[in-house]
């Protein structure tokens, strides 16, 4: 029989998937801070490829991954047509975690925000009151990634989606869900 001593624990990698949920977001794979994967959200033609999230969905059950993504809230100023997809998108992610036994979280964007902007002046949109939290999210992106490419298929713009699903999965690494 074995002593407990001879016993050794091995240390469990962590890796999570952070998953801006638009249509036109994407999934986000980090290991330990270390290994970075960026999947854009696949789509035939305006709609979600089901079938093609579902198989990415296998992988991360596979890889032992935990999701995080962003738990919806009033978006001011959306369209009814807009709420409805997102809500869609949101219980399509849910489902395929649940479905495949994945765990998951999700995060209000004011909560991740908080987290990730620390340091990070306040920049106000163009001519309006609100905080531009997509130019706060290239910043910290940029400080905490500097050698990450933002961009899928030779884009030159940074793409948000990647950036928000990025700081979404460190946001979950710093918290060691």
């Amino acid at each position: 029989f074995l002593s407990h001593d001879t016993i050794k624990e091995t240390p469990i990698m962590k890796k999570y998937a952070g998953i801006d949920i638009g249509k036109s977001g994407a999934i986000v794979k980090l290991v330990d801070n270390s290994a970075i994967t960026s999947i854009k959200m696949p789509l035939i033609k305006k709609e979600l490829n089901l079938s093609e999230l579902n198989q990415i969905f296998e992988n991360l059950k596979d890889d032992n991954y935990h999701v995080v993504f962003e738990k919806l809230g009033v978006i001011f100023g959306s369209s009814k047509i807009t709420a409805f997809s997102m809500g869609e998108q949101s219980g399509i992610i849910e489902a395929l975690c649940v479905s495949h036994e994945i765990p998951y979280t999700k995060i209000r964007a004011v909560d991740w925000q908080k987290e990730m902007f620390q340091g990070i002046t306040k920049i106000q949109k163009a001519g309006k009151t609100s905080t531009d939290t997509k130019a706060m999210a290239l910043i910290a992106v940029n400080r905490l990634f500097p050698n990450v490419p933002l961009t899928f298929s030779g884009a030159t713009k940074p793409h948000d989606g990647l950036i928000d699903a990025l700081l979404m999965a460190e946001y979950a690494r710093r918290k060691n869900m």
